[in-house]
């Protein structure tokens, strides 16, 4: 049995080069950026009005303040270059014509009945109402980094740029089964000892979370010969396998002696609760992680151990709760809203609930029952707080917090 954090850097040593493809700006949307981006055009590209009004010059205000109106300029028109003594009626977005300074809005101005003129009820400040060019985006400035995980802002953010293709890393393709002949899918009635498979279900929403291609193999039976033909075809079809159960040594935990027969194990068994019989290897060159079946215990190691493996063989920079490049947890500062007190010799997860209180302060409350075999916990959670061997916690002490979210932002 192993350190957490010396599994987690064998973990992260042995995350793949990413591959790079080109895909267009429409199909980018939660993908992994390759490189930075860099602006090709200023934005705005021209000054440009920020309201409906009338382009004026402020020097000519000193001779009164009824002009005669020269021009009409619509977002998208050339505009001409401003008349001697006269205004431009323009909207929102238009090209400010040249010997401009300002625009006074609509609202300051009065129409002069049966004329060309406009009169207003002020005086303009120099540049009011007017968008400089390269007011959002600089020409040659950096629009997005490399290793990025692209927003719906990203994607309209390069859209504004002109951007219609860009390089991104290509989405891992993760198998994954579940073994016990005790498990049934929801849509199957139960018999007497069998419970519903909950493990395959999560793995392939939280896989799909991370932006990786999950392919579920379904339930593999509970003998040698069917694990290691599991095993084999998810190697030849994957990136990377993930098995949930058989990973202890009982006479019906047949996982864990397959992978060590096809490839082998750098590790099995970390000092973390929950947890404990986690495995991480090579199958046929494949990576290969094995999951305890309890539900709790493998959505806690996937959070872990896959979950920042996968984003960084996809090109990720960083995590928010994971400095990826020093295998070091990171999270969150909170104010314990419990007492807790970790006798035991392996790191504790706690399943608890981040909030903030009537003083803007973030306040860890921990699930009542923080039993391995209690799902709602993880349904309940939204952080994990970890706990050192020998650690004692009381209320209003700081803890540190770890999202339980896939990019470890902390949602409240």
């Amino acid at each position: 049995m192993i350190a957490f954090e010396t599994g987690l850097a064998q973990v992260l040593a042995k995350s793949l080069e990413p591959e790079v493809e080109s895909i267009s700006l429409n199909q980018a949307l939660g993908r992994i950026t390759a490189a930075k981006k860099i602006a090709a055009i200023d934005v705005p590209s021209v000054d440009n009005s920020a309201m409906d009004g009338y382009a004026v010059r402020c020097a000519d205000f000193a001779r009164g303040n009824t002009f005669t109106v020269s021009q009409r300029i619509a977002a998208g028109d050339l505009a001409l270059a401003l008349e001697p003594v006269s205004v431009a009626r323009i909207f929102t977005g238009a090209m400010i014509p040249a010997g401009a300074d300002a625009v006074i809005l609509q609202e300051d101005s009065q129409s002069l009945v049966d004329s060309n003129q406009v009169t207003f009820s002020e005086t303009p400040s120099l540049g009011q109402h007017i968008r400089l060019a390269g007011q959002d985006i600089r020409y040659q400035s950096e629009v997005v980094a490399k290793g990025h995980r692209l927003s719906a802002g990203d994607i309209g953010l390069l859209a504004s740029v002109g951007v219609s293709k860009l390089q991104c890393y290509r989405p891992l393709t993760v198998a994954f089964f579940s073994t016990g002949d005790e498990l049934k899918d929801p849509e199957q009635a139960l018999e007497p000892g069998q419970i519903y498979n909950s493990n395959r279900y999560f793995l392939a929403a939280k896989i799909a979370e991370c932006g990786a291609i999950p392919l579920d193999l379904g339930r593999c039976p509970d003998d040698a010969a069917s694990t290691a033909q599991f095993l084999l075809q998810a190697a030849e079809q994957a990136d990377c396998v993930i098995t949930t159960g058989g990973m202890s040594v009982g006479e019906e935990d047949y996982v864990r002696q397959q992978v060590e027969a096809l490839g082998f194990i750098d590790f099995w068994k970390l000092a973390i609760k929950p947890g404990k019989p986690v495995a991480f290897g090579q199958l046929q060159g494949t990576a290969f992680f094995g999951l305890p079946g309890n539900p709790v215990s493998a959505y806690v190691t996937f959070h872990l151990l896959v979950r920042p493996w996968l984003l960084k063989s996809m090109g990720l920079a960083n995590l928010v709760d994971i400095d990826l490049a020093n295998a070091s947890l990171t999270g969150y500062s909170a104010t314990a809203n419990f007492e807790w007190y970790n006798r035991g010799r392996r790191l504790d997860f706690l399943r608890g609930v981040a909030r903030i209180n009537e003083e803007g302060q973030v306040i860890a409350d921990l699930f009542d029952n923080q039993s391995s075999g209690v799902l709602s916990s993880i349904s309940a959670a939204n952080i994990l707080i970890p706990m050192a061997a020998g650690q004692k916690l009381t209320a209003g002490d700081h803890c540190t917090i770890l999202p339980l979210s896939c990019f470890g932002e902390l949602k409240i």
